[in-house]
């Protein structure tokens, strides 16, 4: 958090471990949720007149219940909060129903579905020419 927060211009490492030695797909994916969430705590919490909602909490009273209440729900999902694609969203019963999966379980999945999935935006004719150029000039060394 520490290092998002001074803001710099560039941010090195994710998916990198033993000193950058090794690269981990599933902890890149999990550095990148990282990054996001500190991303998102860096913008701060808005002040602004309406954010509060204090006359919802005002109208349930002590031990109401305002979570439920639309303008709660709204609030929540405007981006005010980042909610991470990785982790535990749901009750501890179905968490174990689904066979307890970890983070980094959740992370390897994702990564899976990635290489399976992904179609890279194809080189414009510029750019595959002098690949090919270079290609046959390391091929005649």
């Amino acid at each position: 958090m520490l290092p998002v927060l001074a803001w710099p211009d560039i941010l090195v490492g994710p998916g990198l471990l033993g000193g950058a030695m090794v690269l981990s797909l599933e902890q890149m994916v999990i550095d990148v949720e990282v990054f996001e969430m500190c991303k998102r705590a860096r913008r701060g919490v808005s002040c602004d007149k309406g954010k509060w909602l204090d006359h919802i909490i005002d109208k349930v009273g002590p031990g109401g219940d305002f979570l439920s209440d639309i303008s709660t729900v709204r609030a929540s999902r405007n981006g005010e909060w980042y909610i991470s694609g990785l982790g535990v969203h749901d009750s501890f019963e179905r968490w174990k129903d689904a066979g307890k999966p970890t983070v980094l379980d959740e992370a390897r999945e994702k990564v899976d579905h990635l290489l399976t999935t992904h179609e890279p935006i194809p080189f414009d004719a510029t750019v595959e020419a002098d690949l090919d150029r270079i290609s046959q000039w390391v091929r005649e060394k």
